[in-house]
């Protein structure tokens, strides 16, 4: 596997195959376990992802799987209709939905691991990082009904690591430490100087190896690498010709951050303020 995939990186560097709306073919893909601090409980409680790393030449493409299969769906004729059927299929299967005599809804109580195997949004950041224009582009949601996706870029020179001297083994293998301090948050990131490419989860790079984990000061927020294989996949644009609005990246922010302490605003309820024990991936927005 690893003779496969150090022959694979060599080829990143030879060429590229143009596909889609000017975006490459990818030739390596890591998926990682992300896991997310959930921000109304005091102590440390986690919300997991899986997250996929699509590696090109020039270009790289990281999404959350669960997310990118829901916009997929989303996009095909009748696709919004068959989510709502398993939602509704998932309830009734589960007694979350109530009836009277009359057939009539009456209450519907959401217990989320019956949703498990339904289609829907986890994670929404697509995060296209771009060595040649030294340029990261990001896709999110701040949160709320409108389900409208924003838009910012972000410089790649904003990151700069330092190395340390600890190494571990991840995946089979070794990997060497390194610290750097990135939008508000200290982080501490393995890589793999073995798979010389200078990428990794979420919006981190720039190491001379695949970042394999990393972890934010405090564990409120870390990526674990699952899987690393070669692949022949097009990097492609959000499904659907999603609304997309541009906006600048400390904005997005601070919407992203009031929607998560005050989320009845979004729905026109001026009056509910919700305890916030951790904050976002980014927190320079203050």
């Amino acid at each position: 596997m690893k003779k496969l995939i150090l022959t694979t990186i060599a080829s990143l560097s030879l060429s590229a195959t143009a596909v889609g709306a000017g975006h490459s073919t990818a030739t390596l893909r890591a998926e990682y376990n992300y896991e997310s601090a959930i921000p109304r409980t005091d102590t440390i409680r986690y919300i997991s992802d899986r997250l996929a790393l699509q590696i090109a030449p020039d270009e790289s493409r990281c999404f959350s799987i669960k997310t990118a299969f829901f916009d997929s769906i989303s996009a095909t004729p009748g696709g919004p209709e068959l989510i709502r059927q398993q939602v509704t299929d998932a309830l009734n299967n589960s007694g979350g939905i109530k009836r009277d005599a009359q057939g009539n809804i009456t209450e519907i109580k959401v217990d989320h691991g019956v949703l498990d195997n339904v289609p829907r949004r986890a994670t929404t950041f697509n995060v296209y990082k771009s060595p040649l224009t030294g340029s990261i582009t990001v896709i999110d949601m701040p949160g709320g009904p409108d389900n409208i996706y924003l838009r910012y870029t972000v410089p790649m020179d904003d990151l700069t690591w330092e190395a340390g001297d600890s190494t571990a083994t991840i995946l089979g293998y070794e990997c060497q430490n390194a610290t750097a301090t990135y939008h508000g948050r200290r982080w501490t990131a393995w890589f793999a100087p073995d798979i010389p490419v200078s990428d990794g989860p979420w919006q981190l790079y720039g190491l001379p190896g695949l970042i394999m984990m990393a972890e934010s000061d405090g564990g409120e927020y870390r990526f674990t690498i699952t899987a690393l294989y070669e692949c022949n996949e097009p990097i492609i644009d959000i499904p659907g010709d999603p609304v997309i609005e541009d906006v600048d990246r400390k904005e997005f922010l601070r919407t992203a951050s009031d929607i998560r302490r005050h989320p009845g605003k979004a729905f026109g309820i001026t009056n509910t303020d919700s305890p916030c024990f951790h904050d976002l991936l980014e927190t320079d927005y203050k």
